[in-house]
């Protein structure tokens, strides 16, 4: 079962492993990036930034999204990561049905435009988000579950 889908350009990092982790306890992090999945090194690093007793899959979304419909994952509390909102859309073009995603971080670098704290869009995430609006999803903005959620989706329309 998927507790959360997240969009956090960083993928594994302490505001997920402890901050969202002590709060949703998941038996496994899920990272669907293609790029991490084909990289040895970054599959190591993230691994090792998860306690032991948290399990740890880094795929390729079209791996994910048939695991997750393969019943793989069924049995475990699941928090799931994409790198950026345009994943979330290939995951749902690939079948995963999503209600709502966590807009965790989407860091500064150039040709971003600020949104909110800790939320900068360059026009293609902006224009992917503005597509998961359109198909219904919901958009939160938190970093953190103890802070107020931010909906999105009237901001990137």
């Amino acid at each position: 079962m998927i507790s959360l889908l997240r969009i956090d350009d960083r993928l594994i990092h302490a505001q997920v492993v402890v901050g969202w982790g002590r709060i949703l306890c998941p038996d496994r992090i899920v990272v669907a990036d293609n790029e991490t999945a084909a990289c040895e090194l970054d599959r190591n690093l993230f691994t090792m930034a998860v306690p032991p007793e948290i399990k740890v899959s880094i795929l390729t979304l079209k791996e994910a999204v048939g695991r997750i419909h393969g019943g793989v994952f069924d049995r475990e509390k699941v928090i799931l990561l994409v790198k950026d909102p345009r994943a979330v859309l290939k995951i749902m073009d690939l079948g995963l049905e999503v209600h709502e995603v966590n807009v965790g971080g989407l860091h500064y670098c150039q040709g971003r435009t600020k949104v909110i704290e800790g939320l900068y869009l360059d026009d293609e995430a902006r224009e992917a988000l503005r597509e998961l609006v359109k198909r219904g999803v919901t958009l939160e903005a938190r970093a953190l579950p103890g802070l107020k959620p931010v909906i999105l989706n009237s901001m990137v329309v």
